[in-house]
């Protein structure tokens, strides 16, 4: 399955660079990462922890119903984190605008109901 992960968040002075790079390690560890003027880039491969915390915090069909309308929407899927959350390795989808802003994050390839279907099953078929 051959997917790309583009990972990105505003830095803002107040902000400790390391610790973002580290919110995005820990929910993404492949991540290959680059800062630029005011933000933090990163690309991807691999949705394989984000998966296993998916599970772990029992949130799969939240996350299934946030990419499956995101792939209706646009035909990649894309989601924002809260990136507090995200320091400590926790999942928690974003809406709207927040102090420090969120992790934006944009997921392209081919099969992309396959990968939704392997990250986040529909749990209310026993899965």
């Amino acid at each position: 399955m051959g997917i790309k992960i583009e990972i990105q968040t505003e830095i803002y002075p107040t902000e400790d660079v390391e610790k973002i790079k580290r919110a995005f390690l820990l929910l993404f560890p492949d991540v290959k990462l680059s800062v630029l003027p005011g933000k933090l880039v990163g690309e991807a491969r691999s949705m394989e922890e984000f998966a296993k915390v998916l599970r772990e915090e029992r949130i799969r069909d939240a996350a299934r119903a946030v990419f499956l309308s995101s792939l209706k929407k646009y035909g990649t899927i894309e989601f924002e984190l809260n990136k507090q959350a995200a320091t400590v390795g926790k999942v928690s989808f974003s809406v709207g605008n927040v102090p420090l802003g969120n992790i934006r994050v944009r997921i392209t390839g081919e099969s992309l109901d396959s990968l939704i279907d392997s990250v986040a099953p529909d749990t209310r078929k026993g899965q």
